[in-house]
C-alpha cells in the first residue's frame, strides 16, 4: 500500500488535482478510496466519488448504493451515482464496463477532472485474460487492460 501511496504521490497527483474515482462499495474499490483520501488531506485533492448500480436485481446493489453515499458523507466527498436502466441484446460485461466509462467520461468533464481511477487488480487481469483466450481473443486481446491509458483530456489509472 505504501509502495502505491508513494508512486501516486511523485508520478501523478499534484496539489488541487480533481480526480473520479469508480466505487461499487467492494473491499477493492474501498480500499482505493481509503488510500485516496489519505492522498487528499496531503494534496488537497477534489475526489469525485462515481458510484454505478448494475441494477441486475441482486439484492445487495441498494445496500452498496447506500453504503458508499454515507462513506462520502461522513468524509466530505462528492458523490455521484448512475443506475444502469436498460441492457440490450449485446454481451451483458461490455454494455456495463462501456456505461461506467462513458460515465466516468462525463464526470471527468463535468468536474474538470484530470484521473479516473480504478481498483482493478492482478487478480482482475488474470480473470481478463483468461475470459479472453476462452473467447479465442486475437493476440493484443490477451494482454488484458493496462495501469495506465492515457485519454484525450485526462488519464485512466489503476494503481492496484
Amino acid at each position: 500500500m505504501e509502495k502505491i501511496y508513494e508512486e501516486l504521490l511523485k508520478k501523478y497527483l499534484k496539489y488541487g488535482d480533481s480526480v473520479v474515482v469508480g466505487v461499487s462499495g467492494g473491499p477493492d474499490s474501498m480500499c482505493l478510496l481509503h488510500l485516496l483520501l489519505r492522498l487528499k488531506k496531503e494534496l488537497e485533492l477534489q475526489i469525485i466519488v462515481a458510484h454505478v448500480n448494475h441494477n441486475t436485481g441482486r439484492s445487495g446493489q441498494k445496500i452498496d448504493q447506500e453504503f458508499v453515499f454515507e462513506y462520502c458523507k461522513n468524509n466530505n466527498l462528492v458523490f455521484e451515482t448512475a443506475i444502469i436502466e436498460d441492457y440490450g441484446d449485446d454481451n451483458f460485461h461490455n454494455e456495463a464496463r462501456s456505461f461506467r466509462y462513458n460515465y466516468f467520461h462525463e464526470l471527468v468533464k463535468k468536474y474538470n477532472a484530470k484521473y479516473v481511477f480504478t481498483a482493478h487488480h492482478a487478480d482482475d487481469l488474470i480473470e481478463t485474460i483468461l475470459m479472453r483466450i476462452v473467447r479465442g481473443s486475437t493476440l493484443r486481446g490477451y494482454s488484458g487492460f493496462s495501469k495506465v491509458v492515457k485519454m484525450e483530456d485526462y488519464t485512466i489509472l489503476r494503481p492496484l
